[in-house]
């Protein structure tokens, strides 16, 4: 059986050394917190753009949008240009 020389794991033993460790950590677990931070805001826009506009809404009012009773809830493009168009009034 062959032993295989195992050197000790070094051991920061000035109050320096446990310094620069601590900063070290707390700008990793800072860093990695910023990025998951992002990521989850990222996210979040992707998934409110796809529920403003969904899947199989049909128009009921042949694309007139002034009067139309659904035209708050209405995901359709023409609505949207249309909510945009008298809220940029409205202000």
């Amino acid at each position: 059986m062959i032993r295989r020389y195992e050197r000790p794991i070094p051991i920061m033993k000035t109050e320096r050394g446990k310094e620069l460790a601590g900063r070290r950590n707390f700008l990793r677990d800072a860093a990695r917190y910023s990025f998951l931070a992002g990521l989850g805001a990222v996210s979040a826009l992707l998934v409110g753009r796809r529920a403003a506009r969904l899947p199989g809404q049909t128009c009921i009012n042949e694309s007139i949008c002034r009067g139309c009773t659904v035209v708050g809830d209405c995901g359709l493009p023409q609505a949207l240009s249309f909510k945009q168009a008298t809220q940029r009034k409205t202000s």
